[in-house]
């Protein structure tokens, strides 16, 4: 269960990023849609159906997203949660305008990503 949170957390921030290029006019064309869907594994793979797909679904994230933005500088713990809680709402529709085999990547790649987020990091050097 844990590492589900954590991947969900991961999409998030990286759903996050393409969201913020998207309102900037970066749209699925731009860099942060396409920056999510290479973390994923997927964007070449993207039919321009799917590609618009999912630029609905970032779009109607978006305001929820900018929320969560504008909480990091407050209450960076709160907004990680916030973001853990709309990537689970955000990731089953992603996941659904998938072909079964980039489903299969999708999750592959999620269950990597959150292996690495579990890795521990060390200390920032103290000065």
């Amino acid at each position: 269960m844990k590492a589900l949170r954590i991947a969900a957390l991961g999409v998030a921030l990286v759903v996050g990023s393409s969201v913020t290029a998207s309102a900037q006019g970066g749209g699925m064309g731009g860099r942060g849609g396409r920056g999510t869907m290479l973390m994923i594994g997927i964007d070449s793979t993207l039919s321009p159906d799917q590609k618009a797909k999912v630029a609905e679904v970032m779009a109607k994230y978006a305001p929820e997203q900018q929320v969560i933005r504008d909480m990091m500088a407050t209450d960076r713990e709160g907004a990680m949660k916030k973001r853990m809680e709309l990537s689970g709402k955000m990731n089953p529709e992603i996941r659904a305008i998938l072909s079964a085999a980039q489903q299969a990547v999708f999750d592959k790649n999620m269950e990597e990503m959150a292996k690495r987020m579990s890795m521990p990091r060390p200390a920032p050097p103290t000065s």
